[in-house]
Parts: structure tokens; C-alpha cells; sequence
């Protein structure tokens, strides 16, 4: 991951200008003959597991790319034959790349078509394809969001910044509060001794001189929610880490190959209401051996574990917030 973003850092422009050898060339492709019948295309498609396969001809040279949508709008939706119909009837023609190709004009070239695919060749020979998805990542400054709220000189800092605080306050919040003590998840009467109401936190319930580690019930339940608790700590830091991955990686303009947003997003928020959700199932079958009636939830884990979620939240769509500052306008003389 260093080394790669050292690469990256290595080949800036000074005017922020990426070029398509800055990509990795997506190299899951396919090709197929510019005399293959479309129903070809699409038995090589399922195959090959991909949604387009560039045309060629007998020379190797690119003609054109069929795509999935394209069989389906302009085959399929027309009733044509598929084993008929040849694929240069419905491929899309689109000037392919090099490597000396800005990566503003192969997206300029593939939005302008609406498409999401564009052959990268090498002296007239195909060596792979770039994707819409992979050139957004690449764009110069100029392409930055604007649909945020609050302008600023530099959004891509802003926005880096704001998701790292972010984060911080999530893993704060929601995984090292019930850790250390700070909130709980329950607040319960102990069975056996009247009067007495313990908090009952990650791995231990305490209060009123009382205190016992759940492997100190001696129950298969309560050994279950101690192992979740400390999956519940490794994915909380994993969610953490994936964000910060691709914060980092999006502030330096780095392309990476899966998506960590919407991994450590999605494992965030759902770790924290899974482990409300075994202690809302412990109260309900009874592992309390106490009235449900007098259990309530701990007000300040709420409270902290609904902070937490919106950190996340606000981490992962921060583009909302923050939009570049418009240059002013010149005076007139």
C-alpha cells in the first residue's frame, strides 16, 4: 500500500494531471471477432464472467466494445435473433486510449457516449481496458464535487480531515466506551440480591459492591456474548482501518481494487447493533433470571452507540458537507 501510494505520488503532474499509464489497467477483459454472432458475445460474457468484450478484427486492431445493456436494449428489446444479428450491429464505437491519454479526456469520451468502458491500446494493440469507475478517482482538480455545503479553499483536505475525525469519534463512541467502562449496554436489579442494580457492560456487569466476568456464569450464553465481544472489538477496528484505507487513498488520488467505504461502513454500523441486538435476545430469553420489567437499557450506551453511528455516517458521505470555493469574480475596470 506504500509503495503504491509512493508510485502514484511519484507521477503527479505539477498541474495535478493523471495520464492513463497512472491507472492499473483493469486486465479482466475479453475480446471477440468482429464476425461472432451477438449470441457469441454473450455465451463469452457468462464465461468469462464480464460484462464487455471489446471487437476486433482479424488484425487485432479495436473496432468497437459490446456491452450487456447494449444486447439487451438493442437486441433483445427489438426481438432481433441473437444468433443472426453480428456484433458490430450493436457495439458501440468509441476512440480507444493510450497511455499518454489524460485521464480527463478517456472519462470525457466515455461520458459523452454514456458508456462505461474504453479500450486502452499500445502501438494499435488492445492490452486492456479503463473503466468510468476507474478514472473518476483520477480526475484534475477541476472535476472536484460541488454539491456541498460548506466552500472551502481545498475540499479534498477538508474531507480527508473531517472523515478521520470522524472515525476516530465512532471507534471512541462505540467501541472503546463499552470496553473501558464508560457505558453499558443494560441496566439490571442481580438476581438474589435485593436492591442491588448492576450495569452490565462488554465483557463484565458490576454495581453496588457487586461485579462478575460473564465467563464467570458458567453458561454457554454468556460464553457466546464474551467470544462476540471480542469479534466485536476486531471488527470494530477493522471498520476503522477500512475507512481510513480509503479516506487516505481518495485524498492521495489512489485507486484501490475493492471497496472500502462501503466495507468498514456497512461492518461499522452493523457490529454495533448486532451486539445490542444479543442483549435485547439475552433479556428476552431470560439469561438475567431477573423480571424484564425492571431491565432497562443504559441510557448513556444509547446515547454513545447513536453518536457513533452518525460519526460513521458522516465519515462515508462527508462529500455532502464540504464543496470547492469559487474563484471571485474579476473586477471590472
Amino acid at each position: 500500500m506504500i509503495f503504491l501510494i509512493l508510485e502514484v505520488l511519484l507521477q503527479l503532474k505539477k498541474n495535478n494531471e493523471f495520464y492513463i499509464r497512472d491507472l492499473t489497467i483493469d486486465d479482466e477483459f475479453d475480446r471477440i471477432s468482429e464476425e461472432a454472432s451477438v449470441k457469441d458475445a454473450a455465451l463469452k460474457m457468462k464465461e468469462a464472467a464480464i460484462p464487455d468484450l471489446v471487437v476486433v478484427n482479424k488484425d487485432d486492431n479495436v473496432l468497437g466494445v459490446i456491452a450487456d445493456f447494449d444486447i439487451v436494449t438493442n437486441l433483445v428489446a427489438e426481438g432481433i435473433s441473437a444468433e443472426s444479428a453480428r456484433v458490430t450491429e450493436i457495439m458501440y464505437t468509441i476512440e480507444p486510449v493510450t497511455q499518454d491519454t489524460p485521464v480527463s479526456a478517456a472519462f470525457a469520451r466515455m461520458q459523452e457516449l454514456d458508456v462505461s468502458v474504453v479500450p486502452v491500446v499500445e502501438k494499435n494493440k488492445l492490452i486492456g481496458v479503463a473503466t468510468i469507475t476507474d478514472c473518476w478517482g483520477f480526475l484534475p482538480e477541476e472535476y472536484e464535487d460541488k454539491k456541498g455545503l460548506i466552500p472551502v479553499a481545498n475540499p479534498r483536505f477538508f474531507n480527508y480531515s473531517f472523515s478521520i475525525l470522524m472515525v476516530l469519534f465512532y471507534f471512541a463512541f462505540g467501541i472503546l466506551s463499552p470496553l473501558v467502562g464508560i457505558s453499558g449496554f443494560l441496566n439490571a436489579p442481580v438476581a438474589g440480591r435485593p436492591g442491588v442494580t448492576a450495569i452490565y457492560y462488554l465483557f463484565e456487569a458490576h454495581g453496588g459492591g457487586f461485579y462478575v466476568n460473564y465467563l464467570d456464569f458458567q453458561d454457554i450464553w454468556w460464553l457466546l456474548l464474551t467470544i462476540y465481544g471480542i469479534i466485536f472489538l476486531i471488527l470494530g477496528l477493522f471498520s476503522a482501518f477500512a475507512i481510513f484505507q480509503w479516506a487516505y487513498a481518495d485524498y492521495q488520488l489512489v485507486k484501490l481494487k475493492r471497496n472500502w467505504q462501503s466495507i468498514g461502513f456497512v461492518i461499522g454500523i452493523a457490529n454495533i447493533l448486532i451486539v445490542w441486538s444479543l442483549f435485547l435476545l439475552f433479556v428476552m430469553g431470560g439469561a438475567l433470571r431477573v423480571s424484564t420489567t425492571s431491565i432497562n437499557f443504559d441510557i448513556s450506551g444509547l446515547l454513545l452507540s447513536s453518536l457513533a453511528i452518525i460519526c460513521l455516517v458522516a465519515a462515508v458521505f462527508r462529500d455532502f458537507l464540504f464543496r470547492e470555493q469559487s474563484s471571485p469574480a474579476p473586477k471590472e475596470e
